[in-house]
Protein backbone atom coordinates (compact mmCIF):
# COMPACT_ATOMS: atom_id res chain seq x y z
CA UNK A 1 0.00 0.00 0.00
CA UNK A 2 1.30 3.45 -1.04
CA UNK A 3 2.40 5.41 1.85
CA UNK A 4 0.50 8.55 2.33
CA UNK A 5 2.59 11.86 2.08
CA UNK A 6 1.92 15.79 3.05
CA UNK A 7 3.58 18.80 2.56
CA UNK A 8 7.05 19.22 5.23
CA UNK A 9 6.30 22.91 4.47
CA UNK A 10 10.15 22.80 4.61
CA UNK A 11 11.43 23.19 0.99
CA UNK A 12 14.83 21.27 1.25
CA UNK A 13 13.15 18.02 3.14
CA UNK A 14 10.15 17.93 0.80
CA UNK A 15 7.30 15.68 1.31
CA UNK A 16 6.94 13.73 4.90
CA UNK A 17 4.83 10.97 6.08
CA UNK A 18 1.43 11.73 6.89
CA UNK A 19 2.14 10.74 10.79
CA UNK A 20 5.16 12.78 11.04
CA UNK A 21 5.53 15.98 12.19
CA UNK A 22 8.18 19.23 11.45
CA UNK A 23 9.31 20.42 14.69
CA UNK A 24 12.36 22.43 16.17
CA UNK A 25 15.65 21.56 17.75
CA UNK A 26 14.75 23.40 20.94
CA UNK A 27 11.61 21.00 20.61
CA UNK A 28 13.95 17.35 21.33
CA UNK A 29 17.37 18.99 22.44
CA UNK A 30 19.19 20.68 25.13
CA UNK A 31 22.21 22.50 23.97
CA UNK A 32 24.06 21.74 27.07
CA UNK A 33 26.79 24.89 28.61
CA UNK A 34 28.43 23.59 31.46
CA UNK A 35 32.04 23.03 32.90
CA UNK A 36 33.74 19.58 34.04
CA UNK A 37 33.39 18.71 37.10
CA UNK A 38 36.53 17.59 37.79
CA UNK A 39 40.27 17.95 36.48
CA UNK A 40 40.98 14.37 35.58
CA UNK A 41 38.79 14.68 31.90
CA UNK A 42 39.35 13.45 27.93
CA UNK A 43 40.43 15.82 25.86
CA UNK A 44 37.35 15.20 22.67
CA UNK A 45 38.44 16.22 18.98
CA UNK A 46 35.33 15.93 16.47
CA UNK A 47 36.91 14.02 13.95
CA UNK A 48 34.90 12.80 10.62
CA UNK A 49 35.12 9.60 11.61
CA UNK A 50 33.40 10.15 15.30
CA UNK A 51 34.31 12.11 18.37
CA UNK A 52 37.94 10.99 19.22
CA UNK A 53 39.94 11.02 22.48
CA UNK A 54 42.74 13.43 21.60
CA UNK A 55 46.36 13.10 23.09
CA UNK A 56 47.26 16.59 23.83
CA UNK A 57 50.96 15.19 25.51
CA UNK A 58 52.01 14.82 21.34
CA UNK A 59 52.04 18.63 21.10
CA UNK A 60 50.52 18.18 17.69
CA UNK A 61 47.58 20.64 16.86
CA UNK A 62 46.02 23.48 19.13
CA UNK A 63 46.77 23.60 22.33
CA UNK A 64 44.72 25.34 24.57
CA UNK A 65 46.11 27.57 27.69
CA UNK A 66 43.34 26.31 29.88
CA UNK A 67 40.30 23.87 29.59
CA UNK A 68 38.65 24.62 32.93
CA UNK A 69 35.76 25.92 30.64
CA UNK A 70 35.22 23.01 27.75
CA UNK A 71 32.04 22.03 27.43
CA UNK A 72 31.23 18.74 29.27
CA UNK A 73 30.26 15.63 26.44
CA UNK A 74 28.69 12.17 27.54
CA UNK A 75 27.48 9.45 25.27
CA UNK A 76 24.55 9.68 23.18
CA UNK A 77 25.49 13.70 23.17
CA UNK A 78 25.49 14.88 19.49
CA UNK A 79 28.06 17.66 18.21
CA UNK A 80 27.59 19.47 15.90
CA UNK A 81 30.51 22.54 13.84
CA UNK A 82 28.63 25.33 13.53
CA UNK A 83 31.70 27.20 12.15
CA UNK A 84 33.21 27.41 8.27
CA UNK A 85 30.29 25.50 6.96
CA UNK A 86 31.46 25.28 3.36
CA UNK A 87 35.24 23.38 5.26
CA UNK A 88 34.24 22.19 8.42
CA UNK A 89 31.07 20.31 7.84
CA UNK A 90 30.84 17.94 10.25
CA UNK A 91 28.38 16.06 13.14
CA UNK A 92 28.91 12.91 14.98
CA UNK A 93 27.42 11.41 17.71
CA UNK A 94 30.06 10.76 20.71
CA UNK A 95 30.39 7.55 22.35
CA UNK A 96 32.45 8.44 24.96
CA UNK A 97 32.92 10.69 28.33
CA UNK A 98 34.97 13.97 27.87
CA UNK A 99 35.12 17.15 27.49
CA UNK A 100 35.14 19.59 24.00
CA UNK A 101 35.56 23.15 22.80
CA UNK A 102 32.90 24.97 24.06
CA UNK A 103 32.79 26.00 20.10
CA UNK A 104 30.87 23.23 18.68
CA UNK A 105 27.66 22.24 19.71
CA UNK A 106 26.75 20.05 21.65
CA UNK A 107 23.32 18.39 21.90
CA UNK A 108 21.57 16.19 24.32
CA UNK A 109 18.42 14.62 23.08
CA UNK A 110 15.21 14.21 25.30
CA UNK A 111 13.53 10.87 26.21
CA UNK A 112 11.38 11.02 23.07
CA UNK A 113 13.90 11.78 20.85
CA UNK A 114 16.55 8.65 19.17
CA UNK A 115 19.94 10.92 19.32
CA UNK A 116 21.63 8.21 16.56
CA UNK A 117 18.27 9.03 14.21
CA UNK A 118 19.16 12.51 14.27
CA UNK A 119 22.86 12.40 14.06
CA UNK A 120 21.74 10.97 10.34
CA UNK A 121 19.54 14.07 10.27
CA UNK A 122 21.91 16.39 10.68
CA UNK A 123 24.83 15.12 8.40
CA UNK A 124 22.25 15.04 5.81
CA UNK A 125 21.68 18.87 6.81
CA UNK A 126 25.50 19.76 5.21
CA UNK A 127 25.15 17.21 2.63
CA UNK A 128 21.69 19.14 1.18
CA UNK A 129 23.25 22.49 2.17
CA UNK A 130 20.71 23.70 4.28
CA UNK A 131 23.02 24.64 7.37
CA UNK A 132 24.74 26.33 4.66
CA UNK A 133 21.84 28.27 3.75
CA UNK A 134 21.08 29.08 7.25
CA UNK A 135 24.24 30.82 7.93
CA UNK A 136 25.79 33.85 8.40
CA UNK A 137 28.77 35.50 8.24
CA UNK A 138 31.38 38.04 6.92
CA UNK A 139 31.83 35.90 3.83
CA UNK A 140 31.35 32.43 2.54
CA UNK A 141 34.99 31.32 3.05
CA UNK A 142 35.72 32.96 6.38
CA UNK A 143 33.63 31.83 9.25
CA UNK A 144 30.67 31.00 7.99
CA UNK A 145 28.08 30.19 11.31
CA UNK A 146 24.93 28.86 12.32
CA UNK A 147 24.23 31.32 15.53
CA UNK A 148 22.62 29.85 18.55
CA UNK A 149 19.25 30.79 18.05
CA UNK A 150 19.32 29.28 14.24
CA UNK A 151 20.41 25.92 15.56
CA UNK A 152 17.06 26.41 18.80
CA UNK A 153 14.91 26.96 15.85
CA UNK A 154 16.35 24.86 12.95
CA UNK A 155 13.52 22.66 11.59
CA UNK A 156 13.54 18.50 11.94
CA UNK A 157 11.00 16.11 11.28
CA UNK A 158 9.78 14.17 13.80
CA UNK A 159 8.57 10.58 13.45
CA UNK A 160 7.79 8.30 16.64
CA UNK A 161 10.49 7.30 18.70
CA UNK A 162 9.52 3.59 17.63
CA UNK A 163 9.76 4.83 14.23
CA UNK A 164 13.16 6.36 14.55
CA UNK A 165 14.50 3.42 16.22
CA UNK A 166 13.00 0.91 13.17
CA UNK A 167 15.06 3.48 10.67
CA UNK A 168 18.35 3.73 12.87
CA UNK A 169 18.75 -0.16 12.92
CA UNK A 170 18.10 -0.06 9.15
CA UNK A 171 19.99 2.19 8.37
CA UNK A 172 23.15 1.02 10.58
CA UNK A 173 22.81 -2.58 9.17
CA UNK A 174 22.69 -1.31 5.71
CA UNK A 175 24.94 1.17 6.03
CA UNK A 176 27.91 -1.26 7.86
CA UNK A 177 27.46 -3.41 5.20
CA UNK A 178 28.36 -0.74 2.29
CA UNK A 179 31.10 0.92 4.80
CA UNK A 180 32.48 -2.66 4.21
CA UNK A 181 32.65 -2.81 0.94
CA UNK A 182 34.43 0.93 0.67
CA UNK A 183 36.93 -0.43 2.99
CA UNK A 184 37.83 -4.03 1.38
CA UNK A 185 38.01 -1.56 -2.30
CA UNK A 186 40.02 1.01 -0.37
CA UNK A 187 42.57 -2.00 1.08
CA UNK A 188 42.81 -2.79 -2.80
CA UNK A 189 43.80 0.11 -3.84
CA UNK A 190 46.18 0.52 -1.14
CA UNK A 191 47.73 -2.92 -1.92
CA UNK A 192 47.75 -1.78 -6.01
CA UNK A 193 49.75 1.60 -4.67
CA UNK A 194 52.38 -1.09 -2.48
CA UNK A 195 52.46 -2.99 -5.96
CA UNK A 196 53.62 0.08 -8.10
CA UNK A 197 55.84 1.63 -5.42
CA UNK A 198 57.44 -2.44 -5.58
CA UNK A 199 57.68 -2.01 -9.30
CA UNK A 200 59.38 1.02 -9.73
CA UNK A 201 61.87 0.45 -7.09
CA UNK A 202 62.37 -2.92 -8.86
CA UNK A 203 62.64 -1.36 -12.42
CA UNK A 204 64.84 1.62 -11.42
CA UNK A 205 67.53 -0.45 -9.16
CA UNK A 206 67.73 -3.78 -10.99
CA UNK A 207 67.05 -2.74 -14.44
CA UNK A 208 64.86 -5.06 -16.63
CA UNK A 209 66.95 -7.86 -17.79
CA UNK A 210 66.47 -10.07 -15.48
CA UNK A 211 69.25 -12.18 -16.70
CA UNK A 212 72.02 -9.69 -16.63
CA UNK A 213 75.20 -9.33 -15.20
CA UNK A 214 75.27 -7.60 -11.19
CA UNK A 215 77.61 -5.96 -8.94
CA UNK A 216 77.36 -5.30 -5.21
CA UNK A 217 76.49 -1.49 -5.09
CA UNK A 218 78.45 -1.34 -1.71
CA UNK A 219 75.73 0.00 -0.45
CA UNK A 220 73.90 -2.03 2.22
CA UNK A 221 70.22 -1.45 1.59
CA UNK A 222 70.20 -1.19 -2.17
CA UNK A 223 71.93 -4.72 -2.65
CA UNK A 224 72.87 -5.82 -6.40
CA UNK A 225 72.75 -3.31 -9.09
CA UNK A 226 73.16 -4.25 -12.84
CA UNK A 227 76.86 -4.38 -13.38
CA UNK A 228 77.08 -1.30 -15.72
CA UNK A 229 75.26 0.94 -13.61
CA UNK A 230 76.81 3.87 -11.68
CA UNK A 231 76.47 4.67 -7.95
CA UNK A 232 76.31 8.88 -7.61
CA UNK A 233 75.59 11.51 -5.32
CA UNK A 234 72.13 12.70 -6.65
CA UNK A 235 73.53 16.25 -7.23
CA UNK A 236 75.37 14.64 -9.44
CA UNK A 237 72.66 14.36 -12.32
CA UNK A 238 70.35 17.59 -10.91
CA UNK A 239 70.76 20.98 -10.48
CA UNK A 240 68.51 22.71 -7.78
CA UNK A 241 67.55 26.31 -8.95
CA UNK A 242 66.87 29.67 -7.56
CA UNK A 243 65.31 31.77 -9.50
CA UNK A 244 63.49 33.74 -6.98
CA UNK A 245 61.14 36.79 -8.09
CA UNK A 246 58.29 39.11 -7.08
CA UNK A 247 55.25 37.58 -7.84
CA UNK A 248 53.88 40.67 -8.31
CA UNK A 249 55.04 41.09 -11.49
CA UNK A 250 53.99 37.76 -13.30
CA UNK A 251 50.36 38.25 -12.01
CA UNK A 252 49.05 36.14 -14.97
CA UNK A 253 51.67 33.29 -14.52
CA UNK A 254 50.18 30.18 -13.23
CA UNK A 255 51.58 29.51 -9.57
CA UNK A 256 51.76 25.85 -8.19
CA UNK A 257 52.26 24.87 -4.43
CA UNK A 258 52.98 21.87 -2.95
CA UNK A 259 48.85 21.28 -2.03
CA UNK A 260 48.57 21.31 -5.78
CA UNK A 261 50.46 18.16 -6.43
CA UNK A 262 49.32 14.87 -5.29
CA UNK A 263 51.40 13.17 -3.21
CA UNK A 264 53.04 9.95 -4.43
CA UNK A 265 51.65 9.58 -8.01
CA UNK A 266 53.73 12.76 -9.80
CA UNK A 267 50.19 14.31 -10.63
CA UNK A 268 49.47 18.43 -10.51
CA UNK A 269 45.62 17.93 -9.60
CA UNK A 270 45.32 21.72 -9.54
CA UNK A 271 46.84 25.04 -10.09
CA UNK A 272 45.72 28.61 -10.14
CA UNK A 273 47.83 31.74 -11.33
CA UNK A 274 49.69 34.15 -8.89
CA UNK A 275 46.49 36.59 -8.93
CA UNK A 276 44.05 34.09 -7.92
CA UNK A 277 46.17 32.25 -5.16
CA UNK A 278 47.00 35.68 -3.59
CA UNK A 279 50.53 34.75 -3.40
CA UNK A 280 52.72 37.94 -2.26
CA UNK A 281 55.64 36.25 -1.13
CA UNK A 282 59.06 35.70 -3.27
CA UNK A 283 58.39 32.36 -5.58
CA UNK A 284 60.64 30.48 -7.87
CA UNK A 285 60.27 31.26 -11.72
CA UNK A 286 60.39 27.61 -12.80
CA UNK A 287 60.11 26.26 -16.61
CA UNK A 288 58.60 23.86 -18.66
CA UNK A 289 59.76 20.30 -18.37
CA UNK A 290 61.95 21.18 -15.01
CA UNK A 291 61.08 18.71 -12.12
CA UNK A 292 59.29 20.51 -9.03
CA UNK A 293 59.62 18.96 -5.50
CA UNK A 294 58.32 19.67 -2.43
CA UNK A 295 60.96 20.48 0.33
CA UNK A 296 58.29 20.48 3.09
CA UNK A 297 57.12 17.04 4.58
CA UNK A 298 59.50 15.38 1.63
CA UNK A 299 57.74 12.21 2.79
CA UNK A 300 54.90 12.96 0.98
CA UNK A 301 56.57 12.60 -2.26
CA UNK A 302 55.33 15.61 -3.85
CA UNK A 303 57.07 15.75 -6.84
CA UNK A 304 55.92 16.47 -11.21
CA UNK A 305 57.58 17.67 -14.11
CA UNK A 306 56.50 21.03 -15.00
CA UNK A 307 53.68 20.97 -18.03
CA UNK A 308 54.47 24.57 -18.47
CA UNK A 309 56.54 27.72 -17.16
CA UNK A 310 55.46 29.30 -14.22
CA UNK A 311 55.89 30.43 -10.71
CA UNK A 312 56.49 27.82 -7.81
CA UNK A 313 56.40 28.18 -3.56
CA UNK A 314 59.84 29.27 -2.30
CA UNK A 315 58.65 25.64 -0.37
CA UNK A 316 59.11 23.95 -3.79
CA UNK A 317 62.76 23.36 -5.48
CA UNK A 318 62.94 23.68 -9.21
CA UNK A 319 65.56 20.82 -10.53
CA UNK A 320 67.24 20.50 -13.69
CA UNK A 321 68.37 17.35 -14.89
CA UNK A 322 70.62 16.37 -17.87
CA UNK A 323 68.95 12.99 -17.29
CA UNK A 324 65.55 11.47 -18.42
CA UNK A 325 62.85 13.37 -16.69
CA UNK A 326 60.56 11.21 -16.36
CA UNK A 327 63.32 8.44 -15.29
CA UNK A 328 64.45 10.76 -12.63
CA UNK A 329 60.90 10.82 -11.56
CA UNK A 330 60.56 7.26 -11.49
CA UNK A 331 63.94 6.93 -9.37
CA UNK A 332 62.27 9.62 -6.43
CA UNK A 333 58.71 7.41 -5.95
CA UNK A 334 61.24 4.70 -5.14
CA UNK A 335 61.54 2.88 -1.93
CA UNK A 336 65.42 3.61 -1.33
CA UNK A 337 64.67 7.29 -2.61
CA UNK A 338 62.18 7.63 -0.05
CA UNK A 339 63.48 5.46 2.45
CA UNK A 340 67.09 8.02 2.63
CA UNK A 341 64.82 11.18 2.53
CA UNK A 342 62.87 9.43 6.13
CA UNK A 343 65.80 8.97 7.19
CA UNK A 344 66.92 12.54 7.11
CA UNK A 345 64.14 14.05 8.26
CA UNK A 346 63.11 11.34 10.89
CA UNK A 347 63.28 13.83 13.94
CA UNK A 348 61.93 17.07 12.07
CA UNK A 349 58.35 16.61 13.75
CA UNK A 350 56.62 19.69 13.55
CA UNK A 351 57.47 20.81 9.85
CA UNK A 352 59.72 18.23 8.42
CA UNK A 353 61.88 19.78 5.55
CA UNK A 354 64.78 18.87 3.43
CA UNK A 355 67.47 21.27 2.52
CA UNK A 356 69.23 21.73 -0.90
CA UNK A 357 72.27 19.93 0.72
CA UNK A 358 70.74 17.02 1.82
CA UNK A 359 68.59 16.31 -1.18
CA UNK A 360 71.55 16.80 -3.92
CA UNK A 361 73.83 13.89 -1.13
CA UNK A 362 71.15 11.43 -1.40
CA UNK A 363 72.56 8.47 -3.12
CA UNK A 364 70.75 7.40 -6.65
CA UNK A 365 72.08 4.47 -9.08
CA UNK A 366 72.09 5.25 -12.76
CA UNK A 367 71.81 3.28 -15.74
CA UNK A 368 72.73 5.29 -18.98
CA UNK A 369 70.27 6.93 -20.73
CA UNK A 370 69.25 4.03 -23.61
CA UNK A 371 68.48 2.37 -20.56
CA UNK A 372 67.02 5.09 -19.14
CA UNK A 373 64.49 5.38 -21.99
CA UNK A 374 63.61 1.36 -22.04
CA UNK A 375 62.79 1.52 -18.31
CA UNK A 376 60.60 4.92 -18.58
CA UNK A 377 58.52 2.94 -21.46
CA UNK A 378 58.28 -0.03 -19.36
CA UNK A 379 57.27 1.68 -16.30
CA UNK A 380 54.45 3.80 -18.12
CA UNK A 381 53.22 1.05 -19.94
CA UNK A 382 52.73 -1.13 -16.76
CA UNK A 383 51.71 1.24 -14.50
CA UNK A 384 48.94 2.89 -17.02
CA UNK A 385 47.56 -0.32 -16.87
CA UNK A 386 47.17 -0.23 -12.74
CA UNK A 387 46.33 3.53 -12.60
CA UNK A 388 43.32 2.65 -14.70
CA UNK A 389 42.43 -0.42 -12.22
CA UNK A 390 43.07 1.94 -9.78
CA UNK A 391 40.62 5.34 -10.74
CA UNK A 392 37.96 2.50 -11.58
CA UNK A 393 37.87 1.58 -7.82
CA UNK A 394 37.97 4.84 -6.81
CA UNK A 395 34.90 5.30 -9.13
CA UNK A 396 33.40 2.56 -7.01
CA UNK A 397 34.09 4.17 -3.70
CA UNK A 398 32.18 7.45 -4.66
CA UNK A 399 29.44 6.09 -5.92
CA UNK A 400 28.71 3.80 -2.42
CA UNK A 401 29.51 7.14 -0.87
CA UNK A 402 26.77 8.89 -2.61
CA UNK A 403 24.54 5.71 -1.93
CA UNK A 404 25.00 5.91 1.50
CA UNK A 405 23.70 9.77 1.25
CA UNK A 406 20.27 9.30 -0.46
CA UNK A 407 19.73 6.04 1.57
CA UNK A 408 20.18 8.15 4.37
CA UNK A 409 17.84 11.04 3.15
CA UNK A 410 15.16 8.69 1.77
CA UNK A 411 14.62 7.02 5.06
CA UNK A 412 15.56 10.15 7.34
CA UNK A 413 12.79 11.98 5.46
CA UNK A 414 10.33 9.46 5.36
CA UNK A 415 10.37 9.03 1.43
CA UNK A 416 10.72 5.14 1.89
CA UNK A 417 9.52 3.29 4.84
CA UNK A 418 11.29 0.56 6.79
Amino acid sequence: MTRLMKDSGVKWIGEIPINWQVKKVKHNFFRKKGKPNSENFDILTLARSGIKIRDISTGEGQIAADYSNYNPVAPGDILINPMDLVSGDNSNISEVCGVISPAYVNLQANKDTNPYFYNYYFKLQYWLGSFFTHGKGVSYENRWTLNDETIKNFPIVYPSKEEQEKIVQFLNEKLNRISKLIKDTQQSIEELKKYKETLITEVVTKGLDKNGEMKDSGIEWMGYIPVKWSVLKFGNVINIKSNLVNPNDFPNFQQVSPDDIEKDTAKLIKFKTVKESGVSSSNYYFYKGQILYSKIRPKLNKVVIAPFDGLCSADMYPIDTTENSEFIIYLMMSYYFKHQVSMITADRVKMPKINREELSNLIIVLPNRFEQNQIVSYLNDKLSGINIIINDKEKVIQELEQYKKSLIYEYVTGKKEV
